[in-house]
């Protein structure tokens, strides 16, 4: 893996997935050096190696050292499989894998990188050098349809095996109730919420690919014509500040409430009652999931993997991305309509808890692992 991240949705995936199957595979796990968050080393029997040269950022001189440990290390260590996840440690493991002639390389397919907000000229070098080292694999593992379907039409990976595994959550911790309804209601005041205020929520870290902007932009022309709404942005990160600003600029500041980071992303889901997703680019967004699993409804950008879970006028609404007026409207559908917005959330509950508990994934993992 490239980096741990506070409440990542790789991390859990991946975390969920070594947890459950290391009593039946000998797993170790490297990653690179920004660790800001580490659960993995609660897991007992896991050995975890640092590969200090790997970053998040592309620095051409320390990704070759980063190579060349992940190299020293596969060829040393002889591993049956390489399983990597995002975009820097899936470039550079599966390279180094290659040449250390590992039996079985799988690719963890978890987005589409080249779908970032990107010039043309990076979104075509992105394309390139997948194209040029994605043959070094074996078998992909998408967390999507829609993911892998991106890389087949802009020619990537055609004539490589794929196996689609949903990203597994722990879905008792958001379906189990967190308050009862004293304690929801004060924890709603402590937060400047009153009691009959419609929360809308988005979840994530303050970036430019999730692109909570939109969000407060949809926000703002809500409240020209809805006065009992709020909106709860969970999380930290790079345009945090920029988010802060923008909510100023545009009168709502008052009205919107920048939580922070938790650990406990069922706790805040279960204070909202509708979720927004404006993000530019995904693989499957599991918080989604994770939010129908807390009934919530969710409008959303078009974005890869949201039609997979997500139902068009049944759980919510998918919109054009970037179309802020067509996300207002159809947000304001589910806000004036207490019933439709309580049978959206009902449907969002039954398709996330069919297809994205972590223990179906995990027997995906295991008969290909063995296979």
């Amino acid at each position: 893996m490239t980096w741990l991240a506070p409440g990542g949705g790789v991390d859990n995936e991946v975390y969920l997935a070594i947890k459950h199957l290391i009593k039946e595979f000998d797993i170790e796990l490297a990653v690179g050096n920004d660790i800001q968050q580490n659960n993995f080393e609660n897991i007992e029997g896991l050995k975890i190696h640092i590969i200090k040269n790997m970053g998040r950022k592309i620095n051409p001189i320390k990704d070759v050292m980063a190579l060349w440990e992940l190299y020293q290390l596969i060829k040393k260590n002889k591993y049956d499989i390489v399983h990597t996840h995002e975009t820097k440690a899936s470039l550079l493991g599966r390279i180094a894998a290659w040449l250390a002639r590992t039996k079985a390389i799988i690719y963890g397919l978890h987005g589409v990188t080249f779908n970032d907000p990107h010039s043309q000229i990076k979104r075509s070098f992105y394309i390139w050098l997948e194209r040029l080292t994605v043959g070094c694999v074996d078998l992909i593992i998408s967390v999507g349809k829609d993911t892998i379907d991106q890389y087949h039409q802009n020619n990537i990976a055609k004539r490589i095996p794929y196996k689609i595994v949903y990203s597994g959550i722990d879905t008792e911790k958001f379906t189990k109730p967190i308050y009862n309804e004293k304690q929801f209601l004060l924890k709603r005041k402590e937060l400047g919420i009153a009691p009959d205020d419609i929360v809308l929520i988005n979840v994530g870290r303050f970036s430019v690919a999730k692109a909570q902007k939109y969000t407060i932009e949809a926000f703002a022309k809500l409240k020209q014509q809805h006065h009992n709404i709020k909106l709860l942005l969970v999380g930290e990160g790079d345009e945090k500040q920029n988010c802060i600003e923008l909510a100023k600029k545009l009168g709502i500041a008052n009205e919107v409430i920048f939580y922070g980071f938790t650990n406990n992303v069922a706790a805040v889901l279960q204070l909202a009652d509708v979720f927004v997703l404006t993000s530019l680019r995904e693989g499957l967004p599991t918080v989604v999931v994770e939010a129908g699993l807390c009934s919530l409804p969710t409008v959303a950008f078009k974005v890869e993997g949201i039609a997979e879970i997500v139902e068009e006028n049944k759980s919510g609404f998918i919109v054009p991305q970037y179309d802020v007026d067509a996300l207002s409207k159809q947000l304001s559908i589910l806000i004036e309509d207490d019933k439709k917005r309580l049978a959206f959330g009902k449907q969002a509950f039954t398709i996330a808890q069919q297809n994205w508990d972590y223990r179906k994934m995990n027997e995906d993992l295991r008969e290909i692992y063995s296979k």
